[in-house]
């Protein structure tokens, strides 16, 4: 597959965005279908489109996974989500449909968020958020079994018992880091001293298990990192494996999915992720593409969670993962400008150690301007990400939202300007020429690879180069797989104060090379590419649609 994923989204994404003309992204995305599918897109990644607990939320604060913008919560009158209601989601599903286009629904398994106060109290023990293998059970200050009353009624009254009868209480989650009350030795108070994580001790009586506890085969980090925000759902039950296989069972063939984005899911066991995949994939009889969120720097971390999934005896599930590792290095070598060694961007990373299980890409909606300090991927070095990604053969590429379509200023989000003009390039490419095998190499502050061709629907040879040097024209030396062959300078793509700049045909940069390259007796050829760029080298006799 030489498919492209997008990301139909981002985290600070309102109705001022650019293009919208006041549509909601529901209503844009069943407009855009057709521009999508003439672009290259093979499938869409839409937000998690049931009711959050925010009216104006990303989404991942979920309150109610089976309201999917059709009733009202907590006395608010408004029905839809941000995105829309359930009819402009079943619309805009259809478009993409129509315009071949797969579409894929962002699945939050690991909390709800937005409960009520709870009006019974439930043992607990409170656990350092550092370290969740210390819990404070001594006779101290903040010390010991404690009483506690949280935000853990859902009850969507308005829903009532459409679609699913279950309703969330306490019981159901094994931690939360809000309380309404504590009691503790005859005392009462609202909250403690400073923050904890409080970890349910107990089942009611006469549930097996009886007891509580973080769930196993999660990340390790922090000594073990099953809770992340909210009210955390309590995998241990069988109650709610059952509700919650359930629901993405119900999801899939209410919405026709074609595939799921599961979040966070180093906070879920990966026993349990395997379990609810081959569950909707059994009930639905549809080979749901998976795509799993698992935050890492190192690689070693995403092969053991494929690992996991791939058990044998174990009703193996074929998953992949986004390739964080790889979107590190892109951030990484965008702040360090030339002093990052461009070798190190095709090590450690999954895309180079298990291809057909990588999602690449450059930003996303954790990440993006505004949402840590510096998280960002600066705009410079963008293009070279995305033709590092695009025009490869490894990987499943995605792009995300506002780098097609820009941003707006907005809170702490800095808008950023639509990266159409160079993406759509890319993107013809990755149709048109990026096939067949792929020739690599790279110095510190160049690299450049050759697509040969000689497969079905490729045109010819094309030969990508990036260059992260400040003002500096470097070029590598390739072999092409073309003897004597004569390439010509397609484009360079750079970002200007002005924003991105294609240069197409001559660039008068690379001297005597900006009108025709030669290749030698042996195949190889000399690619320049200008400081801070993408150049793009085609073979002489073949031409871009």
């Amino acid at each position: 597959m030489n498919g492209v994923m997008f990301q139909g989204f981002h985290y600070f994404l309102d109705k001022t965005f650019p293009e919208s003309n006041g549509r909601n992204l529901w209503e844009f995305l069943k407009d855009e279908a057709a521009y999508l599918s003439r672009s290259g897109i093979y499938a869409v990644w839409i937000p998690p489109p049931y009711k959050a607990e925010g009216k104006n939320s990303v989404g991942y604060d979920v309150y109610d996974h089976f309201d999917l913008g059709e009733f009202n919560i907590k006395g608010r009158p408004q029905i839809a989500t941000k995105y829309g209601d359930k009819t402009q989601l079943l619309e805009a599903i259809t478009a993409l449909h129509n315009a071949g286009i797969q579409v894929y629904a962002d699945v939050v398994l690991n909390h709800k968020s937005g409960g009520e106060a709870d009006g019974e109290f439930w043992e607990a023990i409170r656990v350092e958020p550092e370290n969740r293998a210390y819990e404070r059970w001594g006779n101290g200050f903040e010390e010991g079994k404690i009483d506690i009353r949280a935000y853990t009624i859902f009850q969507n009254s308005t829903r009532g018992d459409k679609y699913s009868a279950f309703k969330w209480r306490v019981k159901h989650f094994d931690s939360v880091d809000t309380v309404v009350e504590i009691r503790q030795n005859g005392n009462s108070f609202p909250k403690d001293s400073r923050g904890y994580i409080y970890r349910y001790l107990c089942n009611e009586p006469g549930y097996d298990p009886p007891c509580k506890n973080f769930e196993r085969w999660v990340s390790l980090e922090k000594g073990n990192y099953d809770y992340l925000t909210s009210s955390d759902i309590d995998f241990g039950r069988y109650d709610v494996r059952e509700e919650m296989k359930y629901w993405g069972e119900w999801l899939v063939k209410e919405l026709n999915l074609d595939g799921v984005r599961l979040d966070a899911v180093k906070h879920i066991s990966g026993n349990y992720v395997r379990e609810w995949l081959g569950h909707v994939r059994a009930k639905t009889q549809k080979k749901l593409f998976a795509v799993a969120e698992y935050i890492a720097s190192e690689t070693k971390y995403l092969h053991e969670y494929i690992s996991i999934m791939s058990a044998p005896d174990s009703f193996p599930q074929t998953i992949t993962l986004f390739d964080f590792p790889l979107r590190f290095k892109f951030r990484e070598a965008s702040w360090k400008g030339e002093l990052f060694d461009l070798r190190e961007l095709n090590y450690g990373i999954l895309m180079v150690e298990q291809p057909t299980m990588a999602v690449t890409f450059v930003e996303n909606h954790d990440y993006e301007y505004g949402r840590q300090v510096d998280s960002h991927v600066k705009e410079w070095f963008k293009p070279l990400g995305y033709a590092f990604i695009l025009l490869r053969q490894a990987g499943y590429p995605c792009v995300f939202f506002p780098d097609l379509y820009g941003s707006v200023t907005t809170g702490d989000h800095q808008g950023q300007p639509s990266g159409k003009n160079y993406l759509e390039l890319l993107l013809k490419l990755r149709q048109q020429f990026a096939l067949g095998e792929e020739r690599y190499s790279a110095e510190a502050n160049v690299a450049g690879w050759v697509r040969v061709g000689f497969v079905p629907r490729a045109k010819g040879a094309m030969v990508t180069v990036i260059n992260n040097s400040f003002n500096k024209v470097k070029a590598i030396n390739v072999n092409t797989g073309r003897t004597n062959k004569q390439f010509y300078h397609l484009a360079t793509i750079k970002w200007t104060p002005g924003g991105f700049l294609v240069v197409n045909n001559r660039y008068e940069q690379y001297g005597d090379k900006a009108q025709e390259l030669w290749t030698d007796a042996e195949g190889w050829g000399n690619f320049p590419a200008d400081g801070g760029s993408v150049s793009i080298w085609l073979e002489e006799g073949t031409q871009l649609d």
